[in-house]
């Protein structure tokens, strides 16, 4: 059996710290990024579109588009948290169905392959299912405990 040196097994360990602080950061560092970003109301534009399909989820309600206006980089959307539970409440899955046109608001950055949008205000034919003043607070809440 081999022994290997001190300064060999401290290059070693070194070499696994910086391997694992990166993962950890990449990790971490991506949500840091959506919370940075979901964080600046600058950030979130007004929206229209023709509902394609509603999937609904344990812990989400996925929404896809047509007809975005205006275009994103993907045409998926969610709605999370409390406003899930905000906008069932107030009876989403009764008010909305595929082909209805809805107005929403979202922050229209594109985090990667798989990523879903937040939507963070609906309404349908000028009814309010979820404000910005509701949903932009409990996203960035929902965002904190991710």
């Amino acid at each position: 059996m081999s022994k290997i040196s001190l300064r060999s097994r401290k290059s070693i360990v070194f070499v696994l710290a910086l391997c694992l602080s990166f993962l950890l950061s990449s990790c971490f560092g991506y949500t840091m990024k959506e919370k940075m970003y979901y964080s600046q109301k600058d950030n979130y534009v007004n929206a229209t579109g023709i509902i394609t399909h509603i999937n609904e989820g344990t812990s989400a309600l996925y929404l896809g588009f047509s007809d975005l206006s205006p275009q994103f980089d993907d045409n998926s959307f969610k709605i999370v948290g409390d406003n899930l539970s905000i906008v069932e409440d107030r009876g989403i899955n009764q008010k909305i169905k595929v082909g209805d046109r809805v107005e929403f608001i979202t922050a229209p950055r594109y985090f990667g392959d798989g990523y879903v949008m937040p939507i963070v205000a609906i309404s349908i034919n000028g009814e309010e299912l979820l404000t910005f003043d509701e949903g932009f607070p409990n996203l960035l809440k929902w965002l904190s405990k991710q």
